[in-house]
């Protein structure tokens, strides 16, 4: 299946685009990045290989996007992550303020906060009672000192008030079997990733970080309805690519994920997952990464938090 692109910049057929994704295969963005390419594949005529190179905080996938000609060839799936990255290391062999175009916010979804089952633990409520009771007997996964699964626990402590156990892991597909396993008990693990865990019983979900529920799941709270009115964060994702790329072709590739985003099996795979499809134009990407970037120096900044 293929669609008419108005943009019709040349890329070389010849050779395939590579999207970068800093994160492991399995993890949520990795899980969405490979729903999406199959069709924008399709609709530019162009083979994308999907290439993960976790690891750093983002900043070796970055780096590499960052050095690759701006042909449109090389392509990085920017999140969240990135904008954490910037705020939290300082010696980065490339400047996320200038280095990067962002082509299309593809989507955005929560976090949503999940225990073992196997716990006497129902609610916020219940997390914090415990956690104020017990304080650092909860031990809470996340994916790496100074990521933003790792700040999401920090504002955790902050507003609730209490202590817990971080323990780092490579990514959310590590993290959640761990969870899922009883050797950790909680975690804030990406929707796309948690829910088919959720809905088989092998994780209990306690919130969603978004200001209202997520579609995919109605039936589970949000922070600020569990008594938290500040704890609002959504997980973005979309595509980027080093600067100077030529216009038409940002154009090109926008046009393409917008037109994948339409495809009756990426809308009903992505809400599957609890993330809600954007498909942005690439200066409403650009402003949304600017604030972001702001956003998250503040925080790092008032939490102290430090790279491992």
């Amino acid at each position: 299946m293929s669609w008419p692109i108005a943009a019709r910049a040349q890329l070389n057929s010849s050779r395939p685009i590579t999207m970068i994704v800093p994160f492991p295969p399995g993890g949520g963005a990795d899980v969405l990045v490979r729903i999406l390419t199959k069709y924008m594949s399709d609709n530019l005529n162009q083979t994308i290989v999907v290439e993960n190179q976790p690891g750093a905080g983002g900043a070796l996938a970055f780096a590499h996007v960052a050095r690759a000609a701006p042909d449109g060839h090389t392509l990085g799936w920017s999140s969240a992550g990135f904008a954490v990255m910037a705020a939290t290391l300082p010696d980065l062999s490339f400047n996320p303020a200038k280095d990067f175009v962002h082509v299309c916010d593809v989507a955005e979804n929560p976090f949503v906060l999940v225990v073992n089952p196997e716990l006497p633990i129902k609610s916020v409520k219940d997390l914090v009672d415990h956690a104020k009771a017990k304080p650092n007997e909860l031990n809470f996964a996340h994916n790496g000192a100074a990521t933003l699964t790792n700040l999401v626990v920090e504002l955790l402590k902050i507003q609730a008030g209490i202590e817990v156990t971080q323990v780092a892991y490579r990514g959310d597909n590590y993290s959640v079997s761990d969870v899922i396993a009883g050797h950790v008990q909680a975690m804030f693990s990406n929707s796309p990733v948690a829910l088919p865990h959720v809905a088989a019983g092998r994780l209990r979900a306690l919130a969603v970080t978004s200001a209202k529920r997520s579609s995919a799941a109605p039936d589970i709270p949000t922070m600020v309805e569990s008594g938290y009115p500040d704890f609002k964060v959504v997980v973005w994702q979309g595509i980027s690519g080093p600067a100077a790329m030529d216009l038409d072709v940002i154009n090109r590739i926008n046009a393409s994920a917008c037109e994948a985003l339409k495809v009756p099996e990426v809308v009903e795979r992505f809400s599957a997952l609890g993330a809600e499809r954007v498909g942005s134009t690439p200066e409403q990407f650009a402003a949304l990464v600017s604030r972001e970037m702001d956003t998250w120096s503040d925080v790092v900044r008032r939490s102290g938090v430090k790279p491992g």
